[in-house]
């Protein structure tokens, strides 16, 4: 209230002393105006006056020759304030006679005038008069009089004058001023009354009343108060009447209410016991289910590992797909708790669109062929042939809608396209995906639904096709966490095309984008195709390789071109809806004119063990990469066929240059032996300063960096490396590490590094880590890894498997067996380090040289000593505390091994001295 009416106070004085002040400055300034031209005025008229009296006086003084009188009077005239100087000019304008100071100038010369006659300057005035000699009726100028005025006694009057205004303009201003408080003080005084007396009532009760005087100049807004607190009264009695009937009201609710918390907390022990048994369930469920999958998958991989056919691979390979895709739904309705809470972290690295949707419909055909589906893709020229994403998610969300579109469409297609939407600013590609069918459609008040958890479009449809309804819904929380969408369009009767978008980033790579070479020996392809969309879409993947394409939908259409032409060096003639051993004789009648590639449907009963010569088979839905691989090994001169396929070298496209860093010789050299086989250019490092020295040397295409390492560890090389310059801040470091927590994984990912290999790394995830982060393309040699190996896990009474470490080293086994002998050689130093730390109670010495020894064991057949050093290992990483009764447990189980390793190594030396 205080500033509200020093706000009212500032107004009044504004509005009421303002125009008194500006009418007392107008008067004031008109006033010393008037003064100022008076005194100007008078200066003058004086000049003019004296001047010429003093001319008429000077006549006879300069007619007799008597100057000195004339002298006295010029020094007389200076008694005058007013006049500086005087000057006596004769005829002829020489001076005669000067009193006073020297003349001011006037600026530039003037003529002396015949008349009276003014000059002005800043600090003077000069009045020149003619003197003037009457010769009866005539005259005649003889001399002119100068006399100088000074302008400082006229502005001593100015001064004075502007003091005299100022003085009575400020007496104007204070007694307006005076007033102006008086009348706000006046008017806000009551006012500020009224307010303390509303604050007194606000703060007491309605009770009160303002002081109506008559005599106030507010009183009608004080009887107007007292009208309102009136009212006021009588609503507030109003409203204690209805609060008082809501409080008994409320008593009675929270009563009710808190016997249904009794109830409700009953019923959330029953919730929580149920959703305990739940996951008990689907635990016990998981468990039952994971054993038979396991069982699937590692015999799938045994036979993987066989010679098979091409297509018995086709098949092994996709029952081994289903079996991870079904290992990844099962792992999803675990999950779907998290899902929902948004812990679902993406794991974002490069990937292939085209293997991805290759990989889903593989998985997808055989079901899609037992109903006569066309299952089909199509990737869009603009779309990127790799980029950044979470390919286990992406295919997990293809999967569950190409899974939906197989299962309700009974006749017709289920097409997948790819094509670019939108690039924004940043190179955030836009991409939108398409599963589109020819099924019976869906309702609108079907799309509602349709994407909610444990809901289908129907409870008829849940029946007959199964599911547990997460597929839709899982899918959509993947594509928002993906930053896109997901939506439906559909129509009853009509089919259904569900699309959504993802955003992400291009690979720019060079070595990435594919780029077709003329394949030798072929150049011309006919295309036996009868369903639309297959025809299409294979179509255009042969064009896609360089090569020149004729599409034909009949038998009879294709028969009456080959008899007219002979133009073509390959016939891919698919088995459509006939019997496959109807379509290899088929094939038969055209082997005179080329090979023959049947597009086989997947699933089907009657395959062919064996195919005539020139005859091949690829199971459909085509993949890009496939059928390069096999009209390549048709057309080309090579004796050997393509229906068997061989564990075959690895052969990389390109040399690379690679770094392998690690502190272990007996790494190093398995490594180092590995690459060189592949016939790629190696360098090595024993410790993280040598490294970072080569690197300062040379660029290298990739680097494979040990983790625990003394001195610097392979984090910090890394960080090291990384800021050497551009390049660096892209080549890909893999870590290569014996052992590594969740949380040591999370810090490696964290610190800079690409990737991790666990060792011992075989040859077929080394080359498979290669191909995918330098983009090199390779045909990876289908060798056993340690875990596929049938009786690797018998107990041995040796405490070295020889016949494992010879595998372990890729069947080299000169290696195997130098490999062995650095190990041994190196353990009585390891023996002696282990002691004397753990003795001491040091344990990162101690941590140091059991990884050390650990990575060593990892390629050499010592079960026992690896055993031990994993334990020890990883109980060092979980604790300081060397007292602690699993290091010391562990401690002497590594000991131990050493030990009887080394009695091993003497018996041994021992049989050969004898």
């Amino acid at each position: 209230m205080k500033t509200s009416s020093q706000t009212v106070q500032r107004r009044i004085l504004v509005l009421a002393l303002l125009p008194g002040a500006l009418i007392s400055v107008l008067m004031c300034s008109l006033y010393l105006w008037a003064r100022f031209t008076e005194l100007d005025q008078q200066l003058i008229t004086k000049a003019e006056e004296m001047t010429r009296r003093l001319a008429t006086l000077v006549v006879y003084s300069m007619e007799s020759g008597e100057m000195q009188s004339t002298q006295d009077l010029a020094i007389q005239t200076l008694d005058d304030t007013d006049i500086r100087a005087v000057s006596l000019l004769d005829r002829n304008g020489r001076e005669l006679l000067h009193a006073g100071p020297n003349l001011l100038p006037i600026g530039m010369a003037q003529p002396l005038p015949g008349s009276v006659s003014l000059y002005t300057t800043h600090d003077s005035l000069r009045a020149i008069a003619p003197v003037v000699r009457l010769n009866g009726d005539s005259s005649e100028t003889i001399g002119w009089l100068q006399l100088e005025y000074a302008y400082s006694e006229t502005r001593i009057q100015k001064y004075r004058a502007m003091l005299l205004g100022i003085i009575l303009l400020a007496l104007a201003i204070g007694i307006a001023f005076s007033l102006c408080m008086k009348l706000s003080r006046a008017l806000i005084n009551p006012m500020q009354s009224i307010a303390d007396a509303m604050d007194e009532i606000d703060a007491h009760d309605l009770a009160s009343r303002l002081d109506a005087s008559p005599r106030s100049i507010y009183v009608t807004l004080e009887l107007a108060i007292n009208r309102l607190l009136e009212r006021l009264t009588h609503s507030r009695e109003e409203l204690q009447r209805s609060v008082d009937l809501s409080t008994n009201e409320l008593q009675e609710t929270l009563e009710t209410i808190e016997i249904q918390n009794v109830e409700l907390d009953l019923a959330r022990k029953e919730a929580l016991e149920a959703s305990r048994s739940k996951s008990e369930f689907l635990a016990n469920m998981s468990h039952e289910i994971r054993t038979p999958l396991n069982g699937i998958s590692g015999y799938t991989a045994l036979l993987l590992e066989t010679e098979l056919k091409s297509q018995q691979r086709e098949y092994l390979s996709t029952i081994e797909k289903s079996a991870q895709g079904l290992m990844t739904m099962l792992n999803d309705i675990l999950d779907f708790s998290r899902i929902e809470a948004g812990k679902l972290e993406l794991d974002n690295q490069q990937l292939s669109i085209r293997e991805v949707i290759d990989d889903v419909l593989a998985i997808m055909a055989p079901a899609a062929h037992q109903k006569s589906l066309e299952l089909v893709s199509f990737v869009y020229e603009d779309t990127p042939e790799e980029i950044i994403g979470d390919k286990q998610r992406l295919s997990q969300i293809l999967t569950n809608l190409v899974s939906n579109a197989v299962k309700f469409t009974n006749y017709g297609s289920v097409a997948i396209r790819v094509m670019l939407e939108q690039v924004d600013d940043s190179d955030v590609h836009t991409l939108k995906f398409t599963v589109t069918d020819t099924g019976s459609g869906l309702t609108s008040e079907q799309h509602s639904r349709i994407f909610k958890a444990f809901s289908q479009a129907d409870s008829s449809r849940t029946r007959q096709a199964g599911g547990t309804g997460l597929g839709l819904a899982i899918s959509k929380s993947l594509v928002e966490q993906m930053q896109g969408e997901i939506g439906l369009d559909s129509d009853l009767g009509r089919g259904s095309t569900f699309w959504f978008t993802i955003r992400t980033w291009p690979v720019k790579d060079e070595n990435v984008l594919f780029k077709p070479e003329p394949i030798p020996g072929c150049k011309h392809v006919l295309l036996y195709e009868p369903q639309e969309l297959s025809r299409l879409s294979i179509g255009h993947q042969v064009q896609s390789l360089g090569l020149t394409v004729t599409s034909f939908q009949s038998l009879t259409e294709l028969q009456s071109y080959i008899e007219k032409h002979n133009n073509h060096e390959l016939l891919l003639l698919s088995q459509g809806d006939d019997h496959l051993q109807r379509t290899i004789r088929l094939a038969e009648n055209y082997l005179q004119q080329s090979p023959v590639l049947i597009l086989a449907m997947a699933g089907s009963s009657s395959h062919a063990e064996h195919l005539p010569m020139g005859i091949h088979c690829l199971l459909k839905p085509v993949a890009r990469n496939k059928l390069l691989l096999a009209i390549q090994g048709m057309t080309s001169n090579s004796p050997q066929g393509m229906d068997v396929m061989q564990p075959a070298k690895a052969v990389f496209e390109k040399q690379l240059d690679i770094l392998v860093v690690d502190d272990n010789p007996v790494n190093l050299k398995l490594l180092e032996t590995i690459l060189l086989k592949m016939d790629q250019s190696v360098a090595t490092a024993n410790n993280g300063f040598e490294a970072i020295e080569l690197c300062h040397q040379k660029a290298f295409d990739l680097v494979l960096m040990d983790v625990q390492m003394p001195e610097i560890d392979g984090l910090e090389t890394t960080l090291r490396i990384r800021n050497i310059n551009n390049i660096y801040k892209r080549i890909p470091i893999i870590a290569v590490t014996a052992h590594a927590l969740p949380e040591e994984r999370k810090q490696i990912l964290q610190s800079g590094m690409d990737d991790y290999m666990t060792k011992p790394v075989n040859t077929r995830q080394l080359v498979s880590t290669i191909s995918h982060w330098t983009g090199n393309s390779v045909q990876a040699p289908d060798e056993p890894s340690e875990e596929k190996l049938p009786g690797q896990l018998q107990p041995t009474s040796s405490p070295v498997d020889e016949e494992k470490s010879i595998q372990l080293a890729a069947g080299n086994q000169e290696l195997a067996r130098e490999m062995l002998d650095m190990l041994l050689d190196g353990l009585p130093d390891d023996l002696k380090t282990i002691e004397d730390s753990f003795r001491n109670n040091l344990h990162d010495p101690l941590l140091e040289r059991v990884h050390r020894l650990h990575g060593a064991c990892r390629y050499c057949a010592v079960p026992k000593l690896l055993d031990a050093c994993l334990e020890l290992e990883t109980s060092l990483k979980q604790t300081a505390h060397l007292n602690s009764p699993n290091i010391i447990h562990g401690v002497e189980e590594v000991i131990k091994a050493i030990k009887e390793l080394l009695e091993w190594q003497s018996s041994r030396e021992a049989e050969v001295i004898v």
